[in-house]
């Protein structure tokens, strides 16, 4: 299983080759990647019977998480709506390709939950995407770490409380809902979605190069100086002499 979910990593080498990645500085990147992918195997083996398929997901949607941080150089727009289209179709696109093997490979057992799975992955990247981009907008006139990470987790239960929604009307109409085990999996999917995406915006935090993306991605003002200026120093201008003209009826 192991090898599996590495290979399921791989898929975010091809990254590394885009110019804004060719440094060490991006492979900082992997350290929330095995963070979040230890941390979802782990929630997933505690709370479900599923675990190798869902342990798959997960990891398939730390891929989406992760090409978003390494393509934020690419992503950014002066429109917030464009910044968060494009946001979302990267971490849909890569969370559905990591998962592909898994959605390809022979069917075991009686029930086959991959393809429900690939739509919760596709509802997952609109939830990250959207939460973030909101969040975005929520801590734009002053910025806090705490604050920030506060109205994140605010968001993401919103979000997916709002895709749920529909869902749940469709459920209520038909008479086949519980309303306690229907608020109970969104606060678990929320939960879910929150701690595979923390260790990403920690990294942006603390480690300068994804910082400066990250909060160039957001717009947040620079004035709490989380965003280093790229440009060098300025040059103290140098006094130069002033040449007195020269008295009448002089000669040279």
């Amino acid at each position: 299983m192991g090898f599996k979910l590495l290979g399921t990593m791989l898929v975010l080498l091809p990254l590394f080759l885009f110019r804004p990645n060719r440094c060490s500085k991006a492979w900082w990147i992997w350290l929330p990647v095995l963070v979040s992918a230890g941390a979802g195997t782990a929630i997933i083996c505690l709370l479900s019977d599923y675990e190798w398929v869902l342990v798959q997901a997960a990891c398939a949607f730390v891929v989406g998480l992760a090409a978003m941080w390494l393509l934020m150089p690419c992503l950014g727009s002066r429109y917030r709506l464009l910044a968060f289209l494009e946001a979302l179709v990267v971490v849909a696109a890569f969370s559905e390709l990591a998962f592909l093997p898994t959605l390809l490979a022979e069917k075991q057992g009686w029930l086959d939950f991959r393809p429900y799975l690939a739509t919760v992955l596709a509802l997952g990247s609109l939830a990250v995407t959207l939460a973030l981009t909101l969040d975005g907008l929520s801590i734009r006139r002053r910025f806090g770490r705490v604050r920030f990470v506060c109205w994140l987790g605010v968001w993401t239960v919103l979000v997916w409380t709002a895709i749920a929604t529909p869902f749940v009307i469709v459920g209520s109409l038909t008479g086949n809902i519980e309303w306690g085990a229907t608020v109970l999996s969104i606060l678990c999917v929320s939960a879910i979605t929150f701690a595979l995406f923390l260790p990403f915006v920690l990294l942006s935090f603390f480690q300068p190069f994804y910082r400066a993306r990250f909060f160039g991605f957001l717009k947040i003002p620079q004035a709490g100086g989380v965003v280093e200026s790229v440009l060098p120093p300025k040059l103290p201008e140098v006094n130069q002499p002033t040449q007195r003209p020269a008295p009448a009826g002089a000669t040279n």
